[in-house]
């Protein structure tokens, strides 16, 4: 089994072209711009925090380390204040990561945070987004906007749901009291599904299905814009219904 045959995506080529992207990006820009969405972060702070990512996952992948114990030993990238440093840690960090995803059999299982471990595909499914995301970041901070594959951004509204989802209640937020369904107007470009329904968030995750069932309230909006929407990126979504349950379901889960 490859990583190309367990997705719906080849998340090799996406992680290869927009970590490419990326590079590029903050190679020329000002490391002192600001990330609009990422509080207190200028673009040295977003190439350290995906160099970093980057790194730790190749290097998961390389050692095939299935213990938190053995996490310790890889490497950290260093937070080097000369920002051509930092880039060039950057792309060493993604050439790993590429390397290790080609070189690894998908059927492996690896250490993962989610409690358990995993198979090769949840690291580059992990990445594809975390890249995909990032590289959306560091064109707002210069002015640029991006659009992703369709069936990508879905994979990753689908990932958040089951990943990430009410994992922990941010601090002081409510409970969300009611239903929530998620539709991508776009959903002709998708080859799978383009609907959720979710019927709970209470900790340590949501309970959804991937089906077209009236909510309580409803967020729709291409697959991109209800993935940063969800991210707390973006607000170009339309709102069905109840307004409060759908502000609560997107501010319920912490994602610090």
């Amino acid at each position: 089994m490859t990583v190309s045959a367990a997705l719906p995506y080849d998340a090799i080529e996406h992680i290869r072209l927009d970590g490419t992207e990326l590079i590029r990006l903050v190679s020329n820009a000002d490391p002192t711009l600001s990330v609009p969405h990422c509080p207190g972060w200028s673009l040295r702070e977003l190439t350290f925090h995906v160099a970093r990512g980057w790194n730790f996952w190749a290097g998961v992948l390389s050692a095939g380390i299935t213990s938190r114990n053995d996490v310790r030993e890889i490497p950290e990238i260093e937070r080097s204040p000369d920002h051509a440093r930092l880039v060039d840690a950057l792309f060493d960090a993604h050439v790993r990561m590429c390397d290790a995803l080609h070189a690894t059999d998908a059927s492996m299982q690896v250490w993962t945070w989610t409690g358990s471990t995993q198979r090769v595909p949840w690291v580059a499914r992990r990445m594809t987004h975390e890249t995909m995301i990032h590289l959306w970041d560091a064109g707002q901070a210069i002015g640029l906007d991006f659009e992703f594959a369709a069936e990508v951004a879905a994979d990753g509204i689908d990932e958040w749901l089951t990943w990430f989802a009410a994992g922990e209640r941010a601090e002081g937020e409510k409970k969300v009291g009611g239903t929530v369904k998620l539709k991508c107007t776009d959903s002709e470009l998708l080859p799978g599904h383009g609907e959720w329904f979710v019927s709970a968030m209470k900790e340590p995750k949501a309970t959804f299905i991937r089906a077209n069932r009236k909510g309580d309230a409803a967020i729709r909006g291409t697959a991109q814009d209800i993935l940063m929407w969800l991210w707390r990126r973006s607000s170009n979504i339309e709102i069905i219904g109840d307004e409060v349950v759908a502000r609560r379901f997107q501010a319920f889960t912490d994602l610090t």
